[in-house]
């Protein structure tokens, strides 16, 4: 019997790990960012009053083994840009989850060339697609700096608050270079869910309004296969 128990508890310990682990990686792939759409670390800018945007990307892990789909609609209130994430995600040794986040953003401009900000965002996720459950939350502080009119940096500090596992630290950098009205890229090293990684990225402005985007990424820890992503931001007046 006390076999029977160990085994019981060593089995129940695993799942709550398990699960701890999911929302861990629910909550790093659900935080949307202005500074290219899907990018991990985020800008100091917030849409013009009375404009809204819709984001949309898809996320594929090389070896096909995770796929992601994101969409997010979100408009200027006042003083702050309202947003909500609408995540579905595959994986195959753990099935189908989901994510609704609903977002806010405040930025304050400290200079011409210089803004800082606060993102809030809540998490609500569901493990093979049933009923939603309360996941965490995470603040964010981003800080942009505009080094010259077509090179950007933005830093990122932050932390990610689970309800089943300890909080962490969420930080980043990123370079965003544009030598064209039509074009930027964007260099990126961030920790996300205990793990560093970084990504490359290409935007091309389609018009002044429609942006499609495309990035591979990969982590420093080989637990996570290297994915790519492909999406596009439309934005739009009220």
């Amino acid at each position: 019997m006390k076999h029977l128990h160990f085994v019981a508890r060593h089995v129940a310990t695993t799942a709550r790990t398990r699960l701890a682990t999911v929302a861990a990686l629910g909550l790093g792939a659900s935080l949307a960012h202005a500074a290219g759409g899907h990018h991990a670390v985020d800008d100091a800018t917030i849409l013009d009053e009375g404009q809204c945007q819709l984001s949309a990307w898809s996320e594929r892990e090389r070896q096909g083994n995770r796929t992601l789909y994101h969409l997010e609609p979100g408009c200027r209130v006042g003083p702050l840009e309202l947003s909500l994430g609408l995540e579905h995600q595959s994986e195959n040794d753990i099935g189908r989850t989901g994510n609704v986040s609903p977002q806010l953003k405040w930025v304050l401009p400290l200079h011409d060339r210089l803004s800082v900000g606060v993102v809030a965002q809540a998490h609500w996720q569901s493990e093979a697609l049933t009923s939603l459950h309360a996941a965490g939350s995470t603040l964010l502080v981003p800080l942009t700096w505009h080094a010259s009119d077509s090179v950007k940096l933005h830093l990122n500090l932050g932390r990610d608050f689970m309800r089943h596992a300890p909080g962490t630290t969420r930080a980043g950098a990123a370079l965003e270079w544009s030598p064209a009205a039509q074009w930027s890229f964007v260099a990126e090293r961030f920790r996300e869910s205990t793990f560093n990684h970084w990504r490359l990225g290409v935007r091309w402005m389609v018009t002044p309004d429609l942006s499609i985007d495309l990035s591979q990424a990969r982590g420093d820890h080989g637990r996570v296969a290297a994915w790519g992503t492909l999406g596009a931001t439309w934005a739009f007046d009220r």
